[in-house]
C-alpha cells in the first residue's frame, strides 16, 4: 500500500508570516481565484489558473502534486513540468515545474544550505544577469523572484568583410539568454529527507504573470 504524505508551505506573502510545515492542505477555487486576481488584464484572455494536478511521469513510485497553474497549460518535457500552447505567444521557454530532490542521497540535510546550492547561489552571485526582485527566506522555506536580462559579450569574436580589395575587421558582439522573470519557491521539513520546489520560468511575453505565479507557487499539495 502506498503512503501518502501532503505538504503545504505558504509563503510569507500568502500567510503574513515566514516558515511554515507539514500539514493536510487544502487547495481550492479560491487559490486558482487568487492567482487569476494577479493576472494582468492584456492577459487574462490567454492564461486562466485552476486547480490541477500533475505527476513525475516515473512508472515506480510516482509522485503526483496538486497546486495551482494555468489551465490549459499540458505537461511539458520535465517531470512535473506544464507549458503553455505556442499559439499563446509566452514564449518558447515559459514552463512551470513542480517536484522534489534530494541532492544526491536521500537523508537529513540542512536543506537551507542545499537549495542555495541548487536554485539561488548562481542569481545572487551575479553569474545569471539581472536583478534579484524578492528574496524571502523563512524556517522551511525561501521565496524568490529573479528579473532575467539578456547577457552581452561585447568581443565575442570578430569578422571581415573585404571590399574592393580592402579588408575591415569588425568585432562582433553576442547575446544569450532572455529577458524575462524567474520564480522559485522550495521548502522542505525539519529532518527531511528531501526537498520540494516549484519554478515559473516566464519568457517576456509572460513576465507579467509573476504575480500571480507567487500565488500558484505557495501552496503545493505532494502525494508519494
Amino acid at each position: 500500500m502506498s503512503k501518502k504524505v501532503w505538504i503545504v508551505l505558504l509563503v510569507a506573502a500568502a500567510c503574513g508570516k515566514k516558515g511554515g510545515g507539514a500539514s493536510a492542505p487544502s487547495i481550492t477555487k479560491a487559490d486558482a481565484d487568487a492567482a487569476n486576481a494577479a493576472v494582468p488584464a492584456e492577459l487574462k484572455s490567454k492564461v486562466v489558473f485552476d486547480v490541477v494536478t500533475t505527476d513525475d511521469g516515473m512508472k515506480h513510485h510516482p509522485e503526483k502534486y496538486t497546486f495551482v497553474a494555468p489551465k490549459s497549460w499540458k505537461k511539458g518535457f520535465m517531470p512535473g513540468e506544464l507549458k503553455p500552447d505556442d499559439a499563446d505567444n509566452l514564449g518558447f521557454a515559459t514552463s512551470v515545474r513542480v517536484g522534489t530532490n534530494c541532492d544526491g542521497t536521500c537523508e537529513a540535510k540542512d536543506w537551507a544550505k542545499v537549495v542555495d546550492k541548487v536554485y539561488y547561489s548562481q542569481y545572487t552571485s551575479g553569474k545569471v544577469t539581472g536583478k534579484v526582485v524578492k528574496d524571502e527566506k523563512g524556517k522551511n522555506d525561501r521565496l524568490m523572484v529573479f528579473a532575467n536580462e539578456p547577457t552581452v559579450q561585447e568581443n565575442a569574436g570578430s569578422a571581415s568583410v573585404t571590399v574592393n580589395g580592402q579588408t575591415t575587421t569588425t568585432t562582433v558582439t553576442a547575446t544569450s539568454g532572455t529577458k524575462g522573470v524567474t520564480v522559485i519557491h522550495t521548502w522542505w521539513e525539519d529532518g527531511g529527507t528531501k526537498h520540494y520546489v516549484c519554478e515559473a520560468t516566464l519568457n517576456e511575453g509572460a513576465a507579467a504573470l509573476a504575480a500571480a505565479f507567487e500565488k500558484a507557487c505557495a501552496k503545493v499539495s505532494v502525494e508519494e
